[in-house]
């Protein structure tokens, strides 16, 4: 594999143990079949995917805008023997077209060829569990530390290093060391880069259901513009109680950021706190975010909101209050939440402005009602002194039918305007799931641009699941792309014209 920016790249020593590893984890399972008496000390399991795609041109006049097909295959084996597993992941890429006419937005645009994606050797005991090779981590919040992979995003870059955990009477010691890569920069600037990240958490588990910790992280970030490497030191203290008396948790973390980069010397810091309380039915969660100067590429603090919404992390301060309640009597989940947020700039910051401030809410609803279950949310957010405006809404209804037909209907839509522009995005879905052998989706979605012509883009998913094991998935049709947003992470994904086809099998 090339770096398409920087021409030939040195070989991974990842690259360099492929060959051995494979042949180390063929090796045992060609004892475990000629000696059936280990056979209950081996477990072999794994996952082949097999990804097809046929990516259509939107503009034919453009001439860096062409048709293109990409073959994705995936690999991964893994054999667990007494408290040892070893495993790999190979993928193959081809691309019916040069670097330079695939679609910006794919994070796979990088690679070609044959590559070892992970690989590791994992220990795992009472009080202690290690691995060498390829692993996510995060510490306490994501303050300091979250590599973490995210399916609905792609999102799947591991560190490529080590890490350890210590598990004694009333203490955790974790500690990690390795080479990472951020996915969304990568494919922007358009090269491959690795940074270093070393790190450790240390926790103590206290009385009366009370805990105090810390964490601290070092970082290498390598830097584009100018070309160069940013130094990043985070540290943590954090403390709190989980089920205080039953009723009562209360969670909270401080850190601090330091930055040495070509602008010299950068301080930012991050603050969480937390506090919730459970009345019967009904959970009342009360929350505090500050951050000033405080994301860099690996971590991931919590967001005070909603986990499917983009927020920044660079600088916003504010509180939140989620209420809500299970009701078990009418297998009802209402939730409702109120937060308003801001910024620490002042009149005198650069700009002149008081601030960014934006109120957000939001309600939901969850229903089961005999066959019938649904579940909906509204999401407003007022950016206040830019005037503008943010919402999505979504439905998703489910009607069984019998004990093995279903209907599915969904709906999402996300707007965002002001008094000069205006852009939404809409999705809705229709399907038919008979179990256990599949689905039958009509996907139909739209676009809404002020200055331009709605588009329309029509889309037919059919899902069939002929094993337990197995799963065939074919789209045909169009997709707007957009904001799409999972587990406090974002990304635009690109539009999308053609058909795709996946088969997974596990074993």
């Amino acid at each position: 594999m090339t770096s398409r920016a920087t021409g030939p790249r040195p070989v991974r020593p990842t690259e360099l143990v492929a060959v051995p590893l494979c042949l180390a984890l063929a090796l045992p399972a060609a004892v475990h079949a000629a000696d059936d008496s280990n056979a209950k000390g081996y477990r072999i399991f794994g996952q082949l995917t097999s990804e097809l795609e046929r990516n259509l041109a939107d503009d034919e006049d453009d001439p860096g805008d062409a048709d293109y097909t990409k073959v994705k295959q995936l690999a991964s084996v893994n054999l667990e023997w007494s408290r040892f597993t070893l495993g790999a992941q190979l993928e193959y890429l081809y691309w019916s077209v040069p670097f330079e006419l695939r679609d910006p937005g794919d994070l796979d645009r990088l690679r070609e060829g044959l590559e070892v994606r992970k690989y590791y050797l994992d220990y795992q005991s009472r009080r202690f569990s290690g691995r060498l090779g390829t692993f996510y981590s995060s510490f306490g919040r994501g303050l300091t530390l979250y590599v973490q992979k995210n399916d609905v995003l792609r999102f799947d870059e591991p560190i490529h290093g080590a890490t350890a955990s210590l598990t004694l009477k009333h203490v955790d010691i974790t500690v990690v060391g390795g080479r990472v890569t951020e996915p969304l920069l990568q494919n922007q600037h358009g090269s491959e880069f690795e940074d270093e990240v070393v790190g450790g958490r240390v926790l103590g588990r206290l009385p009366f259901n009370l805990y105090l910790g810390g964490s601290v992280v070092r970082a290498e970030l390598a830097r584009f513009l100018p070309e160069g490497t940013d130094e990043i030191e985070v540290w943590s203290v954090e403390a709190g109680g989980t089920s205080l008396g039953g009723i009562f948790d209360l969670d909270a973390e401080f850190s601090e950021l330091e930055r040495e980069g070509y602008r010299g010397t950068e301080e930012g810091h991050g603050r969480y706190l937390s506090a919730a309380a459970y009345v019967g039915p009904v959970s009342i969660l009360g929350e505090y975010k500050d951050y000033y100067n405080f994301q860099y590429r690996y971590n991931l603090p919590p967001n005070a909101g909603k986990a499917d919404e983009r927020y920044d992390h660079d600088d916003v301060k504010g509180p939140r209050l989620l209420v809500s309640a299970d009701i078990f009597k009418t297998s009802s989940l209402v939730h409702a939440s109120y937060a308003r947020f801001d910024t620490h700039k002042t009149p005198t910051s650069p700009g002149g402005t008081g601030g960014d401030g934006q109120i957000e809410w939001y309600v939901g609803l969850e229903q089961t009602v005999g066959p019938v279950y649904f579940q909906t949310t509204y999401f407003d957010r007022d950016l206040v002194d830019r005037e503008i405006d943010e919402r999505h809404g979504v439905f998703d209804f489910h009607l069984g039918i019998g004990r093995q037909s279903e209907i599915i209907l969904g709906w999402d839509e996300r707007l965002e305007q002001s008094d000069y522009f205006k852009l939404g995005t809409t999705r809705t879905v229709a399907a038919y799931s008979l179990s256990p052998w599949g689905t039958v989706s009509l996907r139909y979605a739209w676009e809404d641009r002020s200055g331009f012509d709605r588009e329309d883009f029509w889309g037919v998913e059919v899902q069939a699941l002929p094993t337990r094991t197995l799963t065939i998935t074919v789209f045909v049709g169009g997709d707007p792309g957009g904001l799409v947003c999972a587990g406090g992470q974002c990304r635009i994904e690109p539009r999308f014209e053609g058909a795709k086809g996946n088969l997974t099998w596990r074993f």
